[in-house]
């Protein structure tokens, strides 16, 4: 066992540390080598390794740490993918209100392994908060407890209470909330007490650089939560989202703090705050006021603001991401070109003539153009309408990612319709011939054909991703075939990732058919969604050809009992093309 130790050891040190893969593998090395210490005479760790020094005086001595784990800065990015892991889940997407705590278990147990890893760990497990009960309830029970008269906090604020606050409040830089385990009176009184003790000073958080603050529309009349920032807001902030669902219904102590936002924090470069899609009284004046002192803010997210607000911030030259909604409200026009910063524009509204109003008089040159149109208040002709202003109104040589979204004309939440696409309402998006990342997955596939898809690809020979059709609320049958996707893989070469929904019950081609140097092995991933399959070996050989790198299909399984014979159907496939990657070598995990 010692040799083997041995043997790996010398392996993995001949290897870049600074690669993620690497790193990795010396974590599990040493967990392993921990495991079999018993029967090691390597299990004792060192004490001058194990120091606040790293060690590297003592490199002759045998130790159980990789060299690799003394260097502080490699400590700290491991540490970094740790705590990443309660904000991603393996497949790399958002988990949104689901709780992971699996990083902060690590973390955790990391920072009580040694003396070395101590600080680096806390550091990390206290980076991002999710909301303030950690830190408050580290303070006694009595200044927190549901049973205590929140009055009494103030004369028990003790310096033994302020040192443990300060020394874990230093650590965090980014700050969600308000906290609904605990009444927002209960937060406001601890708050109060501990930023009137004599050594505090506000901001409490020191470090903080960012903070996400979401209302609760149920809870906002009994425990009103904005006022809290004043707390945390400060010169070293330079993020601020605010989801203020309970516009316009705030208290003159929330509105205060609001318009101080910008003495209070002067450093803003990213200011997103959003309003509910209901309101007909989005604060066009009060938020132009804010952003309207802001002189390095470069991200925007907001409602529609004046002409001159607007004027300021092309005047500036510093603006690289806009996002406006529009929502129901009655909003101010703007007219003018957008500055040649801005690399991401974006545009909401509760339907999709709204949102072709406003562009009436815009032009801007972005290299991402994303379309959120509520669905309940629109038609497809209105969609086509929109889609047709677009090249007058956007440079058709610089846009190099296309995002239509279908979402709630009235809720912050996807739409529950969809509209059937053809090829007469995408003509005019067809004279972008340098998109690169087009996503027309809201949209039901029902109306394009293998003509259709073959127009599609000529034109956007440039094409890395393409998603069509695969979150269609209404999975009608999709009409294009294997052809269809065969006409993308012929046409777009450097095409990278594929999500289509397709019929896949007819017209799949014999490999003979395939027309020659139809070969795409960047893809090792599709989505097909809810695409239906008769005959899996045809399918299975058929894609195995086009994409030899294949290895995973998603299907989205459904509950009738036809959609669920064709995702065991799509099962199969993917059993089949990962066996025949198996079989050649290949790694298919």
């Amino acid at each position: 066992m010692l040799d083997q130790y041995h043997t790996e050891e010398r392996t993995l040190s001949g290897q870049d540390t600074s690669n993620p893969n690497c790193l990795l593998a010396l974590t599990q090395y040493h967990l392993r080598r921990r495991r079999g210490a018993g029967n090691s005479p390597l299990k004792a760790i060192s004490k001058r390794s194990c120091s606040e020094s790293n060690g590297v005086d003592d490199r002759d001595k045998k130790c159980s740490f990789h060299r690799a784990l003394l260097v502080p800065e490699i400590v700290r990015l491991i540490f970094g993918f740790v705590q990443a892991w309660d904000e991603e889940n393996p497949n790399g997407e958002c988990v949104g209100f689901v709780t992971q705590t699996e990083g902060k278990r690590s973390l955790a147990y990391l920072g009580r392994t040694c003396r070395f890893f101590h600080e680096p760990a806390i550091d990390a497990l206290w980076m991002n908060l999710e909301s303030i009960d950690p830190l408050i309830k580290l303070l006694p029970r009595r200044m927190w407890g549901r049973n205590r008269y929140p009055l009494l906090v103030r004369k028990f604020m003790r310096k033994k209470h302020w040192d443990i606050f300060q020394k874990y409040a230093s650590r965090v830089k980014t700050l969600r909330g308000p906290s609904y385990g605990l009444s927002t009176a209960t937060q406001h009184t601890v708050m109060a007490a501990i930023a009137s003790y004599p050594k505090a000073t506000c901001p409490l958080f020191p470090q903080l650089t960012e903070i996400i603050w979401r209302e609760i529309r149920m809870f906002h009349r009994s425990e009103p939560c904005v006022s809290l920032l004043k707390y945390f807001m400060g010169p070293s902030v330079t993020q601020i989202t605010l989801k203020l669902h309970c516009w316009p219904y705030h208290i003159p102590s929330e509105m205060d703090v609001l318009t101080e936002m910008s003495n209070l924090c002067p450093n803003i470069v990213s200011f997103t705050a959003q309003f509910p899609p209901s309101s007909h009284n989005d604060p066009c004046e009060e938020v132009g006021d804010i952003i309207s002192n802001w002189k390095k803010l470069r991200a925007l997210h907001s409602c529609a603001l004046p002409q001159s607000v607007m004027d300021q911030l092309i005047s500036r030259n510093t603006l690289e991401s806009l996002a406006i909604e529009l929502n129901n409200s009655i909003y101010p026009p703007f007219i003018g070109r957008l500055p040649e910063s801005l690399h991401t524009f974006s545009l909401g509204g509760s339907s999709a003539v709204m949102c072709t109003r406003y562009l009436k008089n815009v032009h801007v040159s972005p290299t991402s153009l994303t379309l959120r149109i509520g669905a309940d208040d629109s038609t497809i002709e209105d969609v086509a309408d929109l889609f047709r202003i677009l090249p007058d109104h956007f440079s058709n040589t610089t846009v190099q990612t296309f995002t239509p979204e279908l979402t709630s004309s009235y809720w912050m939440s996807r739409s529950t319709d969809t509209f059937r696409l053809d090829l007469s309402v995408l003509r005019p998006i067809l004279v972008f011939t340098s998109l690169r990342i087009v996503d027309l997955s809201f949209f039901s596939t029902a109306g394009l054909n293998d003509d259709a898809c073959t127009t599609m690809a000529q034109s956007w020979h440039s094409l890395e991703s393409l998603a069509l059709g695969t979150v269609d609320i209404l999975m009608e049958r999709p009409v294009a075939t294997v052809r269809g996707v065969i006409a993308f893989l012929a046409h777009c070469p450097c095409l990278t990732n594929l999500a289509m929904a397709f019929d896949g019950t007819r017209r799949i081609p014999e490999v003979s058919d395939i027309p020659s140097g139809v070969v795409n092995t960047r893809i090792e991933r599709i989505d097909v969604a809810h695409s239906p399959l008769m005959d899996v070996n045809a399918m299975a050989t058929c894609l195995g050809t086009l994409m030899p790198c294949l290895k995973k299909v998603d299907v989205v399984q459904l509950g009738r009992e036809d959609d669920r014979e064709s995702g065991g159907r799509w099962e199969e496939v993917q059993k089949m093309l990962s066996c025949s990657l198996r079989s050649q070598g290949i790694n298919t995990d």
